[in-house]
């Protein structure tokens, strides 16, 4: 949103009003539906964010943040609720009613706009478009894209009556079916205008029977207006040279560092040591992970390689080594953590839990990041440990297969390793090759840091390829056009 209103496009985004969030204020903007027999009344609550000043003439930019607010966002946990299905059939009709409801800066948006729509949680949107707003001459120029961000999380629920969803009948309701239930996600895939993805690779994943989670024929079916684009990410809060969590604020004194003075990393790596209890020592290589401890995440597989790398080998490339594992999941994988950390004091760090601050002085005290995940749509750690010159040894799948470039010594390109296996043969493959440029090639290693760091994630980027797909959307027809009532 932030990229796009620097572009000069008008953004609003839409999310339930969980807690009272610093800024916002109330618009007097209410609306009411009717859903699983109880009328749910809503206010809009509004919050400008600039993200260009003015510039003479020029209006500032920004993004209108619009907030829905109901009784039933307010508790712990943002779904997993028995009434998830109820919350979500409220959140969708009222983002479709928000572009009406909302006076942002004078005008509200009206109905030349394009929805992006983000997972299941409003995969309801296209549907409540196209069975309600369009059959009453609305919404004709709007157009739906649907972006999936995990094809593994479907919002699952029993079959209910359109009429629960406050559907005025079942036109296009059997498009959210699939195995005697109701998936929100199949009904945005069949029903959106478009439909992205978070990464290229991800797109040609799930139209196979491997990733596509019982639903390859559907979104197969959906090629011709099925692409994928690869997420940005914050480059101002992910920036060693500026990031808070390196300063003297949070630490005494400050480590930053970029592309051409490197020394603040060397610092950060120091630092990290201390703070975590391991030997401090500036030339061992640090190879961390972060992420939840789950079968997806693939650290069942760096379990199966412990001691190949903690033992050391005949080249002495592993064995000196130092390991940090944070994440929070599964308990036997937790154990593992403890354990591991136990067993080996001043060497490893198994960190069962989660911080921001922590997560950045990982990424930035690192040098080699492991991401063995079986299947990743996108991933952002590899691009933030890129942008701090950690080097990322990824599983080649989904967004990490097109965010890390190939190692290759002769040609001196690449920014990490990446195996096609994901079992403890292809992590050791990329960890050997890491581990060994890092301690015997060290030239040829400062050069990679610096290739990393030079990698360009934001978010423009990605931006201008969803402004193609927007103008693709708004050229076609919409993909359902139903008959008016």
């Amino acid at each position: 949103g932030v990229a796009l209103s620097r572009m000069g496009h008008r953004v609003m985004t839409v999310a339930p009003l969980y807690w009272r969030y610093e800024g916002i204020q109330g618009t007097g903007s209410t609306r009411e539906f009717r859903v699983f027999n109880q009328n749910h009344r809503v206010e809009y609550f509004h919050k400008w964010r600039e993200t260009a000043p003015a510039k003479g003439s020029e209006p500032s930019k920004g993004v209108d943040h619009v907030f829905v607010q109901n009784s039933c966002y307010e508790r712990s946990g943002m779904y997993g609720h028995h009434d998830d299905l109820m919350r979500f059939a409220l959140l969708s009709w009222a983002a479709l009613e928000a572009p009406f409801a909302v006076d942002c800066g004078g005008a509200v948006y009206g109905d030349d706009v394009v929805f992006l729509i983000n997972d299941w949680m409003v995969g309801l949107v296209p549907l409540i478009m196209t069975s309600h707003y369009r059959r009453h001459g609305c919404y004709q120029k709007a157009r739906t894209v649907f972006d999936i961000h995990n094809m593994g999380y479907c919002g699952n629920f029993p079959v209910c009556k359109p009429q629960d969803l406050g559907l005025p009948d079942g036109a296009f309701f059997e498009k959210l079916f699939h195995d005697n239930q109701i998936k929100l996600l199949k009904g945005g895939i069949e029903l959106a205008d478009r439909v992205v993805t978070v990464s290229p690779s991800y797109c040609e994943e799930i139209v196979t029977v491997e990733g596509g989670w019982g639903l390859h024929d559907i979104c197969r079916s959906r090629f011709p207006h099925l692409d994928g684009v690869l997420n940005g990410i914050d480059i101002d809060e992910w920036n060693p040279s500026t990031d808070k969590f390196l300063s003297a604020t949070f630490q005494g004194y400050d480590n930053f560092y970029n592309v051409d003075d490197m020394t603040g990393k060397q610092a950060a790596k120091l630092h990290l040591q201390n703070k975590l209890g391991l030997n401090e020592d500036p030339n061992i290589p640090i190879v961390a992970f972060i992420g939840r401890l789950a079968y997806q995440k693939g650290i069942d597989v760096i379990e199966s390689i412990f001691g190949w790398l903690m033992n050391g080998d005949p080249n002495g490339v592993t064995g000196y080594v130092q390991l940090i594992l944070m994440g929070t999941g599964d308990e036997k994988y937790a154990n593992f953590l403890r354990n591991a950390e136990n067993n080996n004091k001043g060497r490893v760090v198994g960190y069962v839990g989660f911080t921001s601050e922590l997560e950045h002085k990982i990424i930035a005290g690192a040098d080699i990041l492991l991401m063995p995940s079986r299947y990743e749509p996108c991933g952002l750690p590899q691009m933030y440990a890129q942008r701090y010159g950690t080097v990322p040894v990824v599983h080649a799948t989904g967004g990490l297969k097109d965010s890390v470039q190939q190692y290759d010594p002769f040609q001196g390109t690449g920014t990490g390793w990446k195996f096609d296996r994901c079992d403890a043969e292809g992590v050791k493959f990329g960890l050997w090759h890491a581990l060994n440029t890092y301690k015997h090639h060290k030239d040829a290693w400062q050069e990679l840091v610096k290739r990393c760091m030079k990698q360009d994630f934001s978010w423009n980027r990605s931006a201008k390829r969803y402004m193609e797909i927007f103008g693709w959307a708004k050229i076609d027809p919409p993909f359902h056009q139903p008959h008016r009532f």
